[in-house]
């Protein structure tokens, strides 16, 4: 039930916004007056009607007061008012335009400038708690007017209040906290029309992007809504990725920041906002802003050097491999021993020894598909694959030395900084590693599937004969080798009492301690060319999809993508055969094609939407010759075959030869 017209309450506002503990009848809302309310538009009461509603609804403590519960004697402290009662009792107030108007107007005009942002006392913060259940709060013509300073008094508030309303959305249901996050995030995007880094607009956002970052702060420990529901998917246009990345990497201390500044917002400073795409340019655009930094250097040493000054050697701005396909591993690695101590956050070009020269990317793409393939393979020996599973891990006993897992690193944070994706079957737990998270049960029955499932039916199992139907000791079967996981654990049984500890200790082991020192050179090598401040931003999933790319291919809309150029169109024989002939093709066979067009047969979504092929046909090429790929554009010189035997044909030659650049 609502609170009856007049309440005994002792709390109230005096003028100074903060609640004093003085019992007084304040004006309250119950449910009779609401159907007076209702019914009196067009009858002599309608402005005293009016008059009561501005009183309740410019007052804190009045509509605090109105949809107090009762609370039971022995019941801890708690937030006082019923939410279920508000938001049916908004509901039925805000059918009616003339009573919706008069609260908007008070809530715009009075109630949320007068906020208790400072105020001492918990009660008093539970008006921040009610209002979002006002359906006024959620009007698309109301985001500015009343959603921007509600935000601007939750950002204001003292770090006290502040931890006591996180506290309070702690404890909504999963539909109110949606509401909440939906509210800002809509007024967000309306806001980004608007936008521009010189205007007032700037500071509306980081105010709505710190109330969201503080109910992203609640949700991680409560887990409330997906992390999906946080992301503004509008930023992936709206952003001036440049910009952000520069402010990420240069940002100021508080101390050396103007007023002004501080008022500006870094969208990179709620990365949670950030879809996976949004994430990638960020992070390609830190990239690029390094390699032109140093283009820019390396224009003013050459200007230096033409006017007499002394030029430094290897100036040219650029990080250089050449090496031959019959000796790929032994050359990439001889060349990073000599540039490991330079700085190779540079643009890197690669050449194969008797083909096309640097400079192109496709060359590279190509150049870290064979590599990793070579470096990857189980008959290599670098990695293991536990129980002949789809991922690899490091070993417990590395065959090679620390330090070629230190240019393994550096070498997936250049395929990662020159924008490439990579062909390397990691399990999410290293990707994990990489953001300082600790890999769990799950990331051990993805890399080893037996033992993790294993593992799972000894947590479940709750038998009185545990010892007796499992009897296993505290020490673990890896990489060929038994290994104590405590003193003397091969002489201790596992039993229901330690078992999760037991558990806990195999997750440790094989994702840490017996990999710790090869995986610090590794990551020592990945954070040489990567800037962690960037790749902090992603989750590891994210940051799995950009490093490793996918795999999972839509050939429907890589069809409908297609452009035509000299003489073709989509309904030209030719290429009516073409698509007909490739769908027929095995998805082995298709990647391989995509690999033969692309130089990798992954992308960097999940999907080849905005994957284009071109098609071409330039008057020197005959039914005779065979297909060819420029892999930097994704385009294909594609000659007019005539029959379907001829495009089958062709497709096998192209996926029989997909490798080396004439």
């Amino acid at each position: 039930m609502i609170a009856g017209g007049n309440q005994s309450i002792l709390l109230w506002m005096d003028k100074k916004n903060s609640y004093v503990n003085l019992r007084r009848k304040i004006p309250t809302l119950n449910e009779s007056t609401i159907k007076r309310w209702i019914a009196d538009v067009g009858t002599k009461q309608w402005q005293n009607t009016k008059r009561e509603i501005r009183e309740i609804f410019t007052s804190s403590a009045c509509l605090t007061g109105s949809f107090l519960r009762q609370r039971k004697a022995a019941e801890p402290k708690s937030v006082h008012v019923d939410l279920n009662i508000a938001r049916n009792a908004f509901k039925e107030l805000t059918q009616k335009d003339w009573i919706t108007n008069t609260i908007t107007t008070c809530l715009r005009d009075n109630l949320l400038k007068s906020l208790p942002v400072h105020s001492p006392h918990q009660e008093a913060l539970e008006v921040f708690f009610l209002l979002p259940e006002c359906p006024v709060m959620h009007a698309c013509n109301n985001w500015e007017s009343l959603v921007l300073p509600f935000a601007d008094a939750v950002y204001r508030l003292s770090d006290q209040s502040s931890m006591v309303l996180e506290e309070y959305w702690a404890t909504l249901e999963e539909s109110a906290f949606r509401r909440i996050v939906q509210m800002a995030k809509s007024t967000i995007v309306s806001q980004l029309r608007y936008w521009s880094e010189s205007t007032e607009n700037n500071y509306h956002i980081k105010v709505l992007l710190e109330m969201m970052k503080k109910l992203h702060r609640v949700n991680q420990t409560k887990c409330l809504v997906p992390e999906e529901v946080f992301v503004v998917d509008e930023l992936l246009d709206w952003l001036n990725f440049y910009g952000e990345a520069y402010g990420r990497c240069s940002g100021k201390t508080n101390l050396e920041t103007s007023a002004e500044e501080q008022r500006c917002v870094s969208f990179s400073d709620f990365s949670f906002v950030f879809n996976t795409l949004t994430k990638i340019k960020l992070l390609y655009a830190d990239s690029l802003l390094k390699i032109q930094e140093k283009r820019i250097r390396a224009h003013i040493r050459l200007a230096r050097f033409v006017e007499g000054e002394e030029l430094e050697p290897a100036f040219l701005p650029t990080f250089n491999l050449r090496v031959r396909r019959s000796h790929l591993i032994e050359d990439v690695l001889n060349q990073l021993s000599r540039f490991e101590n330079e700085d190779l956050r540079k643009e890197l070009w690669v050449s194969f020894t008797g083909e096309i020269g640097y400079g192109f990317r496709g060359v590279m793409t190509e150049f870290f598909y064979c590599l990793f393939e070579e470096m990857t393979r189980p008959e290599y020996g670098m990695f293991m694959y536990p129980e002949e599973a789809s991922f690899m891990w490091f070993p417990a006993k590395p065959k090679f030395e620390e330090k070629r897992y230190f240019f393994f690193g550096i070498l997936c944070g250049l395929s990662l900084f020159n924008c490439n994706v990579a062909n390397l079957s990691f399990p999410l737990a290293l990707f994990k590693k990489l953001l300082d998270q600790k890999p769990s049960l799950e990331d051990l029955k993805e890399l080893s599937p037996v033992l993790g499932k294993s593992l799972e039916e000894l947590l479940d199992n709750e038998s009185s004969d545990f010892e007796e139907l499992f009897y296993i000791h505290f020490n673990i079967h890896w990489d060929r080798d038994d290994i104590d996981l405590i003193p003397n654990g091969s002489c201790i049984i596992v039993n229901q009492t330690n078992k999760r500890d037991y558990v806990s200790k195999c997750v440790e082991h094989i994702f840490n301690i017996s990999v710790k020192a090869i995986y610090d050179e590794f990551q020592r090598g990945f954070y040489k060319v990567c800037n962690k401040q960037i790749i902090e931003c992603f989750r590891p999933g994210e940051l799995k999809d950009a490093i490793v790319g996918n795999t999972d291919f839509d050939w429907e809309t890589f069809e409908k993508n297609a452009h035509y150029e000299q003489g073709y169109n989509s309904s030209h024989p030719t290429i009516v055969m073409f698509w007909e002939a490739l769908h027929k093709l095995s998805l082995e066979e298709k990647k391989k094609f995509l690999v033969f067009l692309t130089g990798t047969d992954r992308t960097q979504i999940k999907n080849l939407k905005n994957m284009k092929i071109t098609f071409c046909c330039p008057d020197n090429l005959s039914e005779k010759d065979p297909m060819r790929a420029q892999t930097c554009f994704c385009l294909l010189y594609l000659p007019k075959y005539s029959t379907m035997e001829r495009v089958e044909e062709a497709f096998q030659v192209a996926i029989n030869n997909s490798r080396g650049f004439g």
